[in-house]
């Protein structure tokens, strides 16, 4: 069948494009490959995306033996940084180099570390159409939101670009109070982190990871109320990072408590959302909260299953009981994206339709209604599903 090209609603348009060039370790599973490929890019300074700590890890004494190196996670919530790279890095970055090995800062910093890279290695008119041409091209993608501003430099290319038409623009609280009022017109919404990730044992999960890491909340109750009544004078929609059931918990009951004593909250969307009781959903879903969920990322019950134990993998994604028991409707109060992990459709309708577990199962209606472009105006992608096999395969057919 034919479906429209895919609206993203969560990804990093541009701080992907700022790792475009940079070196991919997402295929490489195997160690001594890892380092035989850092080893043959000699630079001033080497950052390496896609690394995943499932496969392999890192011993000091390697990291140091190679060049300068920043390596960043998959999961883009964990660093490494070997001691060539700090000591070029430390005289203009020394705050930020100092902390980097706290897991703890880094979640609760995590804009700035995302600005740090994005200085070092900075985005351009050429990265950025690059990166989208490439999302139309090859992985279906037509629209693209940008979920976390570096500066208004990347304001400059989107609109030099014109790329501004197929993207919205979210930004940190920081990044917004140094915006003039014009630029911060073009910013769309409020971006927030209440938690980590699962890659780097950070997500705040109430039953733990199994290596004893509990995961990392980032703001108290009373912390959470104060930013999120301050956010109103912005009056821009806020969007909240929140993967683990203690993150989603929180979110839900700080924000049924603002909305007890004032009547009203912003427009929120809950970003991942990955774990959330039903209890919980539905007090989402009655407060007007707009999930904004990965159907890729139903594939951690398996890529995680180091870290996280059998109930917590199969508590992933709960697509369907958030739609058959707390009602949420695909395109209107679900919406889907990919976080860059990977961009695309044709892993992401793997994942919808044969899952690892049935309860994050998504029909192709669902995907359709909640993560494609409303028509075939600028293409479309033929889909061909082999039941049998549980593959999708997919041509991408872009309008001129």
């Amino acid at each position: 069948m034919k479906i429209p090209l895919l609206k993203d609603h969560h990804t990093h348009p541009s701080f992907y494009a700022t790792l475009s060039t940079c070196l991919d370790l997402h295929s490489v599973k195997n160690k001594q490959e890892a380092l035989s490929l850092i080893n043959k890019n000699q630079g001033e300074l080497v950052v390496i995306r896609g690394w995943n700590s499932s496969y392999y890890k890192f011993q000091d004494e390697e990291l140091d033996n190679l060049p300068p190196v920043l390596i960043c996670d998959i999961s883009l919530h964990n660093f490494l940084l070997n001691k060539p790279a700090r000591k070029i890095l430390s005289p203009s970055y020394k705050n930020i180099i100092d902390k980097m090995d706290d897991k703890s800062w880094t979640e609760k910093n995590l804009n700035k570390i995302f600005k740090f890279i994005a200085s070092i290695r900075p985005c351009s008119d050429h990265t950025i159409k690059s990166f989208f041409d490439d999302l139309l091209l090859k992985h279906g993608i037509w629209y693209a939101e940008d979920m976390l501003l570096a500066d208004n430099e990347v304001i400059n290319c989107f609109q030099r670009t014109g790329y501004l038409q197929r993207t919205k623009v979210w930004a940190d609280i920081e990044t917004i109070d140094h915006l003039n009022m014009e630029e911060r017109q073009v910013v769309h919404g409020i971006k927030l982190f209440l938690d980590g990730a699962i890659g780097a044992n950070t997500a705040a999960i109430k039953g733990g990871f199994l290596s004893g890491d509990k995961g990392i909340l980032i703001y108290s109750d009373k912390q959470l109320f104060t930013t999120l009544t301050t956010l109103s004078k912005f009056d821009k929609p806020v969007a909240i990072h929140a993967i683990g059931d203690l993150a989603t918990d929180q979110a839900v009951r700080i924000l049924t408590d603002i909305y007890n004593l004032t009547g009203h909250i912003p427009q929120i969307r809950i970003e991942h959302c990955q774990f959330i009781s039903q209890q919980n959903a539905k007090k989402a879903k009655a407060l007007g909260i707009i999930l904004s969920m990965q159907p890729n990322f139903s594939s951690d019950s398996l890529q995680y299953s180091d870290r996280l134990s059998k109930e917590y993998c199969k508590y992933n994604n709960p697509f369907r009981m958030l739609i058959d028991k707390a009602g949420f409707v695909p395109g209107k109060n679900l919406i889907f994206g990919s976080d860059g992990m990977p961009h695309g459709v044709q892993f992401a309708l793997e994942q919808s339709l044969f899952p690892a577990f049935p309860g994050q199962v998504l029909s192709v209606e669902e995907f359709i209604n909640g993560y494609c472009m409303p028509d075939r105006t600028n293409g479309y992608i033929q889909i061909e599903i082999n039941e049998a096999k549980r593959t999708v395969s997919t041509k991408v057919v872009a309008n001129s």
